[in-house]
């Protein structure tokens, strides 16, 4: 870890268990960023962010990238349920939760394994590839989300997160 650090290096801490990330909160003094997480508050289980590792992380300055994956936006989804019992009014909600628990939108991005990470069928009802990712603008906006928001929301707050921790 020290050497990470050394070298610049972001500990994605997505795939830790909760003990292991707090441990790497406490000991990794890089950038600390978890690319592609959801809420546990709104879907439970160990492979999402609990509040207060969410807090944490933003208190490092990091990122949570909401991950598109249906099972990890709709509380009880199953790989047998169809793709439209899923939307972007899920992916919504578990942005909304990480800022109303933060209190703004700097610490919360659209998450990574888009890539081939899990397949069409298992992505919100509106998005068929990367392109469509612009639909979510207007169901933040219909939260109340401001324009400079929802341009952070949706890729600017990776983008000076990149810059900050660039060698």
């Amino acid at each position: 870890m020290e050497v990470m650090a050394d070298l610049g290096f972001m500990l994605d801490v997505t795939h830790l268990s909760e003990k292991a990330t707090f441990e790497a909160f406490e000991r990794y003094e890089g950038q600390v960023v978890a690319t592609h997480c959801n809420a546990r508050a709104l879907v439970p289980g160990a492979r999402q962010l609990g509040d207060d590792q969410i807090r944490r992380l933003a208190e490092r300055d990091g990122v949570v990238g909401v991950v598109l994956f249906n099972r990890f936006l709709k509380a009880g989804y199953a790989g047998t349920d169809v793709k439209q019992s899923v939307t972007l009014q899920h992916v919504a909600a578990h942005v909304d939760h990480i800022c109303q628990l933060l209190g703004d939108a700097a610490h919360v991005g659209i998450g990574s394994d888009m890539d081939g990470g899990f397949g069409l069928d298992d992505t919100p009802a509106e998005i068929d590839s990367s392109a469509d990712l612009p639909k979510l603008s207007p169901v933040l906006a219909e939260r109340g989300y401001s324009s400079e928001d929802i341009t952070a929301i949706l890729g600017q707050n990776w983008i000076e997160l990149l810059r900050r921790v660039q060698l």
